[in-house]
């Protein structure tokens, strides 16, 4: 039995010793500025969001073959971070759309105070002082004493 034990080991550690090519792809360093962040935020939190509903299949089709109560749970927990990167991704684009708004409302705002300004000054006589004064004074002519 020992003789198949270190048969076993020895089999094991001959193809760990074969397979010592290990995959990795370069990490790219990035600064990120200001301008660019919401741009990251976007793309990435798609690239994971889709990664995350490909496992989430992935998963659902094994723990439907032969379900396990951590397999589950771990489905839930997978299920749960998916639908909270997709909240999140949400709430980004409606802060943007309710800023968008809310900057239309108040040029909207703006033109329409504009637009009044202009009516009532349009609306105002402008006579001078002496203008006033001669027209009161031409209407006592025609008035007649009795």
């Amino acid at each position: 039995m020992a003789e198949e034990l270190d048969e076993a080991v020895n089999d094991i550690i001959s193809q760990l010793k074969q397979n010592n090519k290990v995959a990795r792809t370069p990490i790219e360093e990035s600064v990120l500025d200001k301008e660019d962040l919401e741009d990251f935020l976007i793309q990435n939190s798609g690239k994971l969001i889709k990664k995350s509903l490909s496992i989430v299949d992935n998963v659902n089709d094994y723990i439907s073959s032969a379900p396990e109560n951590r397999d589950v749970a771990a489905l839930a927990e997978l299920i749960k971070a998916s639908s909270s990167a997709i909240e999140t991704l949400n709430k980004l684009h409606v802060a943007k759309e309710r800023n968008e708004t809310q900057l239309e409302v108040k040029k909207i705002d703006v033109q329409s105070k504009e637009r009044i300004n202009i009516a009532d000054n349009q609306a105002k006589i402008l006579l001078s002082r002496e203008d006033i004064m001669n027209a009161l004074l031409d209407d006592d002519k025609d008035v007649i004493d009795v």
